[in-house]
């Protein structure tokens, strides 16, 4: 599809490659994180299905641990290409490699050596902790997997390792679809888990084939050096927080919809939240192209580089945000009955809140893309303060207080939320600060 490396030492990143390649990277694994929902839900009882999602918070850990590693690793590799210094880019790969090792076994160990009092934490109910049980014992194992990939992921994507990355997301959808249907027939919830972990565990060995290819060409050292681990971390850990701020905003909307509506109620607002998480990853094909243009342009110490990227990241927002809006609205009458809403008058208010909440996509895109900004020009505590407010602390706030007049109120306040953030956050800028939202000055460019 694309042919050579996005990142080469004079000319601007090119958009459409990292876009096109985190885009669809991001709708692939989404679907296959649904594929254990869907398969537990079609081939066994509610009770299966309900310790599936109870064991979400270890996969939210580990995700937190996978992003504060991969994430800054591979942000540096392009800042030190920016550069032209091949010898750090070897250092910051072999850095990154020996941390993820020590991450995924060290959180591994923990998942092995404490696993019932794990499991009896989130499923102390006879009827789940066997369930839940069974599926952990098993996906216990996925940090040493996924740890890896999530960093392997984003370095093919960045190298221009097209064939190996496209590859690997198709072939993990397809393999843990089938194994899925065919082992969870045979071993229940351990062969749904068994086949999430051999699909990854093939999918990441695909993508390893990228580092004998000649676009690869650094070496695997033995470095390990503390300030870098630290700065890798630091880099990180605005996006790893999301994780963090997407389960404020799903707890809070949905224990207040549950003490107000009902289970119904709650039913048509999960809806909502899903589309919003759905929006929020989505974006990140935008924000991947911004990481890697805006830390090449610090390495190359190239202003024209730099409001290249700005602007192109900016434009792209833009015209992301507004299609999906115009999707949401105009699949609104449709995504209930897709996610199993049987009840007709719960579907229809789905339908009306999903049109209410539409516009917020644009925001929600827009928040993302400023909050990486500050992200990679040094300013980190913007970046989890808009995070923070756009995902989790506007919308809850909003969505809880519009939700005392109606149902439809908490559409409201959850769309509402990332624009009131972004709001706030350019008011702060703007008025305190006296800064343009998107100001680099600080970095010295040039």
């Amino acid at each position: 599809m694309f042919r050579g490396n996005i990142m080469t030492s004079k000319k601007n990143i090119r958009f459409f490659p990292v876009f096109m390649g985190a885009t669809v990277g991001v709708i692939l694994e989404i679907i296959g994180l649904l594929i254990d929902e869907i398969v537990v839900g079609n081939l066994s009882n509610d009770a299966a299905f309900a310790s599936v999602n109870l064991i979400e918070p270890y996969t939210y850990l580990e995700i937190f641990l996978a992003y504060l590693v991969g994430v800054g690793g591979a942000a540096l590799i392009v800042r030190a290409h920016g550069a032209g210094d091949k010898k750090r880019m070897s250092q910051i790969f072999s850095q990154t490699i020996i941390m993820c090792t020590i991450v995924g076994f060290a959180l591994t160990a923990i998942y092995v050596i404490f696993t019932p009092q794990l499991v009896h934490v989130v499923a102390d109910k006879p009827e789940v902790y066997k369930y839940s049980l069974e599926y952990f014992n098993v996906m216990r194992f996925y940090p040493l997997l996924d740890m890896f990939d999530t960093f392997i992921f984003t370095y093919v994507l960045y190298r221009g390792g097209y064939v190996q990355f496209y590859t690997s997301m198709v072939a993990r959808v397809v393999i843990n679809a089938g194994l899925s249907w065919y082992l969870g027939m045979e071993m229940g919830v351990t062969g749904i888990a068994l086949a999430s972990v051999i699909s990854i565990g093939v999918a990441l060995l695909i993508k390893l084939t990228f580092l004998l290819t000649k676009k690869h060409g650094i070496k695997m050292t033995r470095y390990l050096n503390f300030r870098d681990a630290f700065e890798i971390a630091k880099l990180g850990f605005a996006e790893s927080a999301l994780t963090a701020f997407i389960l404020v905003l799903e707890v809070s909307i949905n224990r207040f919809t549950l003490t107000k509506y009902g289970k119904l109620g709650v039913a048509a607002v999960a809806i909502v939240i899903d589309i919003f998480e759905f929006v929020l990853y989505l974006s990140e094909g935008i924000s991947e192209y911004e990481t890697v243009a805006i830390n090449d342009s610090i390495g190359k110490n190239s202003k024209d580089s730099m409001d290249h990227g700005i602007k192109t990241a900016k434009r792209a927002v833009l015209i992301e945000g507004i299609v999906l809006s115009a999707i949401i609205m105009l699949t609104a009458s449709v995504i209930p009955g897709a996610m199993d809403i049987d009840d007709p008058k719960t579907a229809e208010q789905a339908t009306i809140m999903l049109m209410i909440f539409a516009p917020g996509a644009l925001f929600i895109c827009l928040s993302r893309v400023t909050a990486i900004f500050y992200q990679y020009t040094l300013r980190k505590r913007r970046t989890l303060m808009l995070f923070g407010m756009s995902v989790a602390v506007c919308p809850s706030l909003l969505g809880i207080l519009l939700g005392q007049i109606s149902l439809e109120g908490i559409a409201l306040g959850v769309g509402l939320g990332p624009a009131v953030a972004i709001a706030l956050m350019y008011i702060y800028v703007h008025f305190i600060r006296k800064e343009k939202l998107f100001d680099y000055s600080i970095l010295k460019i040039g």
